[in-house]
């Protein structure tokens, strides 16, 4: 069966935190994913009490990025979590953008960025002692003042952008592709992942690649419709003006929706979420029964697909536990039989 990881949002306190990465751990997840969100808990803290409590499951921010911690000092903090969860840090890269705003951070020439940071991060790694005049990325003379544990850890790129995606094939050793259901779509970024590793003389076998869906699984569909509806009008709003994943989705907003998020107002969301279609929540996000929710996996899988890293939304007033079971104990199973995979592969 294909390897199962989670994403936790920085929304529990630390005691929920970590009954949640234990819980986890116990239920056979692979990797466990902290979010890394300005103004939210901080993510490396979380990730140091999730180090201390767990054992096995694999561990990292669900992603930070090269704007608002400096990548030299991100791979400081890595090696500091790897040597304390013995050798079990993956390290999460992405944009970034939330609260870029109130911070006064700017995000420029994104590529570069990305590219820049993941060299800088690796020599740093290795030892050595890094003078670096980037487009982005500068350091001069910065050494790690310890021995890491690995020399190279695991780097993950999360997007949702093509060229991103390229980028990951080149470079990175997995990538993260957000809010993807449709298996156009994913056969889509899969073809980009397979140009960049191309470039590199690499095969895309070579790269984890993860489909990384937000979820609501729940018998009570409708209910877990609501959540996700009101979940994917947020990162719409959020993520307005650029919505070419869109296109590769598949995804035709009515012109009116266009229009709200353009205003970005107080009632942006309620607006956005009232006229939001379903095809278009169920298009990023698994919705519905453990039986629904295992048939939206099956079928966007494909061969080229090596994990899953799931992020769950509980209903008003609930837990997201009973679906961190169900989706183990109920959708994988469904899934591996779907496909014809072995349940304990």
């Amino acid at each position: 069966m294909i390897p199962v990881g989670v994403l936790l949002n920085a929304e529990y306190p630390a005691d929920e935190l970590v009954r949640l990465g234990r819980l986890s751990e116990d239920l056979g997840y692979s990797q466990l994913w902290y979010t890394d969100i300005r103004l939210f808990r901080e993510c490396y803290i979380g990730l140091a009490a999730l180090a201390v409590a767990t054992k096995r499951i694999a561990l990292g921010p669900g992603v930070t990025d090269p704007y608002s911690r400096h990548p030299a000092v991100t791979a400081s903090t890595m090696a500091t979590l790897d040597e304390l969860s013995g050798g079990r840090a993956l390290l999460g890269l992405g944009l970034g953008g939330t609260s870029f705003q109130e911070l006064g951070i700017a995000m420029s020439r994104p590529i570069t960025a990305l590219r820049e940071a993941v060299g800088v991060m690796r020599r740093l790694w290795q030892g050595e002692e890094v003078t670096f005049e980037g487009k982005v990325v500068s350091l001069n003379g910065g050494r790690i003042q310890f021995s890491p544990v690995r020399d190279r850890m695991p780097i993950y790129f999360a997007t949702h952008g093509a060229r991103i995606a390229c980028l990951a094939g080149e470079i990175a050793d997995g990538v993260l592709i957000a809010n993807t259901m449709v298996p156009a779509a994913v056969d889509f970024y899969l073809r980009q992942v397979e140009e960049g590793a191309g470039k590199a003389g690499r095969s895309l076998d070579e790269i984890d690649v993860c489909l990384r869906p937000e979820a609501c699984v729940s018998e009570d569909e409708e209910a877990a419709l609501a959540v996700m509806r009101r979940r994917v009008a947020q990162r719409l709003l959020w993520t307005y003006p650029h919505w070419e994943y869109l296109d590769y989705l598949g995804v035709a907003l009515p012109a009116d929706l266009t229009a709200v998020a353009a205003r970005k107002n107080a009632g942006a969301v309620d607006e956005m979420e009232a006229q939001l279609p379903r095809q278009a929540v169920e298009s990023m996000a698994i919705v519905g029964s453990p039986e629904r929710a295992a048939d939206q996996v099956a079928s966007a899988l494909r061969p080229g697909i090596s994990r899953i890293v799931i992020r769950m939304h509980a209903l008003p007033g609930g837990s997201i536990v009973p679906m961190l079971r169900s989706f183990v104990e109920e959708v994988m199973p469904s899934v591996a039989a779907e496909l014809g995979m072995s349940p304990t592969a």
